[in-house]
């Protein structure tokens, strides 16, 4: 019997990733989200803000033997100028989930994706699990309330829950409000004669752990299977870049000769000179390696922005 999943936030850049991902696995699967507009059977509109909602999807998913939980405020800064909505969403979101799964799917099993942001300066490189938590910000301080809170329900009520902390991952269809979508989609611009050939930056002197998403979907979907009950686990490359070097090599992609400008609005608070992480206990429970360059995500990332720009130009 195929396994069924639920995810949560299908509608989001990792969701409907996962879902075509899942789906092609073998995976029956249904979604819900906040912005689903037209709803079928098997996509439906759910709220986190309201307990009503998510007792409402969980229960119309059906015979789920899986629960992705994606559905968040994923943006730090929105977090940060909305800090109770942020944590309305992301810690009571995930606290109505789990007493959602409770009512109406008790056998199935919650991958909880939290973030990598929880453990705050790191304390010592790689990160491991054990690392911890230091959360800077409201989208880290609700997420790793969150986790805490799926770490209780595991041990108090014997909820099956895996926790998940990615580190930064990007991939074509991400927004550009992210460093790497935005240099790419930048670069595009000007190639088309969009935009003067200077793009815009912020600090990238920082140095980030960064994964392609078809890699980290390839996780998710071994920890839903593979991963221990309780247990929590970074998705990560083990490896950190700068987002100079990130900007350096795209710059050697482009088809234009392009000028760099800081622009001190786009820097954010606390920023942290070097995040690396360790994925040792996830390949030891799974199998699970990173099998994607950082070279082919940016190549992925500037041939998606080219077709889109190209589209839209062409209409």
């Amino acid at each position: 019997m195929s396994p069924r999943a639920l995810i949560t936030g299908c509608e989001g850049f990792v969701g409907t990733a996962l879902s075509a991902h899942l789906a092609a696995s073998g995976w029956e699967v249904a979604g819900c989200g906040l912005a689903i507009d037209h709803e079928t059977p098997a996509r439906f509109r759910c709220d986190f803000r309201s307990p009503e909602s998510v007792r409402e999807a969980v229960a119309r998913a059906g015979a789920i033997s899986h629960v992705f939980h994606l559905a968040a405020l994923t943006f730090v800064p929105d977090a940060g100028k909305d800090p109770v909505a942020a944590y309305d969403t992301n810690l009571q979101g995930a606290i109505r989930l789990i007493e959602a799964m409770r009512a109406s799917a008790p056998g199935a099993r919650l991958i909880f994706i939290g973030s990598s942001e929880v453990y705050g300066p790191p304390q010592f490189l790689p990160i491991t699990e054990e690392h911890p938590f230091a959360p800077q910000n409201p989208y880290a301080i609700g997420k790793a309330a969150a986790d805490l809170h799926c770490a209780w329900a595991h041990r108090a009520m014997g909820i099956d829950v895996v926790r998940v902390r990615p580190f930064n991952h990007s991939g074509p269809g991400q927004s550009d409000r992210f460093a790497l979508p935005s240099f790419a989609r930048q670069i595009a611009e000007i190639e088309c004669g969009l935009r003067e050939p200077v793009l815009s930056v912020g600090n990238i002197e920082g140095a980030r752990d960064f994964s392609h998403v078809a890699d980290v979907l390839r996780a998710y979907a071994r920890i839903a299977i593979d991963g221990t009950p309780g247990a929590a686990y970074n998705v990560c490359s083990g490896r950190s870049v700068s987002l100079k070097s990130a900007l350096d090599q795209f710059l050697e992609m482009a088809r234009a000769r392009i000028r760099v400008k800081v622009d001190p609005g786009r820097f954010r608070p606390s920023e942290i000179a070097e995040i690396r992480g360790s994925h040792a206990a996830l390949t030891a429970a799974t199998g699970w390696q990173p099998a994607k360059r950082f070279q082919e995500l940016l190549e992925d990332l500037l041939g998606y922005w080219r077709a889109q720009i190209a589209a839209d130009k062409a209409h």
